[in-house]
């Protein structure tokens, strides 16, 4: 019999709100109140920076790209530097990472193989590197991963860039990497994608890839009520 999952789908959130629902679900989790969750949603522009970006560097740039309407926030997540906004795909993976490996590289290998398959699907035949996460397309990036593990469970997760914007990307460098280019499945094929449809296929995909059964629930249903640690 395979392993149960929640999958939660609440839309358009506000990074800030996103967040503090992982954590509220994070703690549920290990406290084995909620069994392991999926969230696929999306957010309004935000750039986000991982545990290792430089503190000196997020102060300077906050005030003009908030100036500009676009949200900053410093998580606790691995990676650096990235862009979240209307019509990019985010998938975020609370789970006990033992129930499906043992290693944490491999675990972001399955966040991968859920883009891959998904955009498979679409006909686009993207691939990983060597030297870094994520998922690209030769040189250009359209997959993205970050995660925090903590006694065991995950949280965050991976960015797939459906038909987002991507000029917010040129204020930063993404994951760290100069040079970086960037790309999305609405500037490969040419067309406006179906999100619902792609969303479908990450669900779906991401059922296969970590062997689990999925649960559609309603956030407002979901009992997890459960304290957040400071």
């Amino acid at each position: 019999m395979k392993q149960r999952a929640i999958l939660l789908q609440p839309g358009t959130v506000e990074y800030g709100e996103a967040w503090a629902l992982q954590k509220t679900l994070f703690d549920a989790r290990v406290a084995g109140i909620i069994e392991d969750c999926f969230i696929l949603l999306q957010h309004p522009p935000t750039f986000t920076y991982g545990r290792r970006y430089k503190e000196a560097n997020l102060i300077t740039n906050k005030e003009l790209y908030e100036g500009r309407g676009i949200a900053v926030h410093k998580t606790d997540r691995g990676g650096l530097a990235t862009y979240h906004g209307p019509g990019q795909l985010v998938g975020y993976s609370i789970v006990k990472m033992g129930n499906y490996t043992k290693d944490y590289y491999h675990y972001l290998r399955m966040l991968e193989e859920v883009m891959l398959r998904t955009l498979l699907e679409f006909g686009i035949r993207a691939e990983r590197r060597t030297e870094y996460t994520g998922v690209w397309l030769g040189d250009a990036k359209i997959g993205f991963i970050g995660v925090r593990l903590a006694q065991g469970f995950t949280m965050h997760g991976f960015s797939l860039n459906v038909n987002n914007d991507l000029s917010p990307f040129a204020s930063i460098t993404p994951c760290g990497i100069q040079g970086i280019r960037v790309t999305s499945m609405r500037e490969l094929l040419g067309m406006a994608m179906d999100e619902e449809k792609v969303c479908e296929m990450a669900a779906r995909y991401y059922a296969e890839v970590f062997q689990i059964q999925l649960t559609p629930q309603d956030t407002t249903t979901l009992n997890y009520a459960h304290p957040v640690r400071p």
